[in-house]
């Protein structure tokens, strides 16, 4: 099961919320993708906002949304969402979702910031 969703994208602007720690590595282009549980995103234009003590938002676009389980994520999945490997990945999947689960789908959004 790896489709990449086709649908039009929306012309609305979405709201991506990430944890603070990872805005260094999507300001320094480290950080492309995020894995998202239960958490439906299309392609088109979105905020990615850090929640900081003063939320940080940053113009971006969301360029692709690819599904998967959480079984089938590999390293350069892991990679372009700024870990080493992919069990780094899987731990802080299990944090951010601690009932996720190896045949969970999950969302693979590719993105990058505005120009």
């Amino acid at each position: 099961m790896d489709d990449t969703t086709s649908r039009q994208h929306s012309t609305a602007t979405q709201t991506l919320y990430f944890h603070p720690d990872y805005l260094d590595a999507v300001r320094a282009g480290q950080k492309t993708t995020t894995v998202r549980f239960r958490d439906p995103v299309e392609t088109g234009p979105v905020n990615l906002v850090f929640e900081l003590d003063d939320d940080v938002a940053l113009p971006g676009v969301v360029t692709q949304v690819t599904a998967k389980t959480m079984a089938q994520l590999s390293d350069s999945d892991a990679r372009a969402d700024g870990f080493r490997d992919v069990a780094e990945l899987h731990d802080r999947l299990r944090l951010h979702y601690p009932h996720i689960t190896p045949t969970d789908t999950i969302a693979i959004v590719h993105f990058r910031l505005a120009k």
